[in-house]
């Protein structure tokens, strides 16, 4: 065998490329693809975010009873923006104001319902108001068909998080 030879089956073998058809192509199938699955992508995506304003918020229940018992004080939940829950929110006590626990802003598409403007827990851990409190964490999208998330928290002051709109 002479050089020339072996020369030509290396790059016979080596160096083999792609087309412009098949680039073109290859890429159409990417795009498709991707097209199908973009909607389930976002739906995932706003229910993880629904699941885990709730588990936030049940979280942050929980430390604010726990301060409340532990301080013997009251401590509250507050939005970080006057009533707007989707701003996120704090936990701090109400004689000094001093901040526990935070959490920023909730993502996109999800909206709040029936929160109140504040949650107050008592030094003995109940909530300061009477009755069963409701938070809902729903899909802001128009026609969703996500289930919403609803925490509750009992007059003992034990939050609740179960899947399903409030009732």
């Amino acid at each position: 065998m002479d050089a020339t030879h072996s020369r030509a089956t290396f790059l016979a073998f080596h160096c083999r490329g792609v087309t412009l058809v098949e680039l073109v192509v290859a890429l159409a199938v990417v795009a498709i693809l991707a097209t199908i699955a973009m909607p389930n992508l976002a739906t995932t995506l706003a229910n993880q975010r629904l699941r885990a304003a709730g588990t936030d918020l049940v979280s942050a229940l929980m430390i604010a009873r726990s301060e409340a018992i532990k301080r013997n004080a009251q401590v509250e939940v507050a939005p970080l923006i006057r009533t707007d829950w989707k701003s996120g929110w704090r936990v701090q006590t109400v004689d000094s104001g001093e901040q526990v626990e935070r959490k920023d802003a909730l993502g996109l598409r999800v909206a709040v319902a029936l929160a109140p403007d504040t949650i107050v827990y008592e030094r003995t851990g109940r909530l300061a108001v009477a009755g069963t409190t409701q938070v809902e964490f729903r899909d802001g999208e128009a026609g969703s068909t996500l289930s919403p998330r609803c925490v509750s928290i009992d007059p003992s002051g034990l939050p609740r998080l179960e899947m399903g709109g409030c009732r």
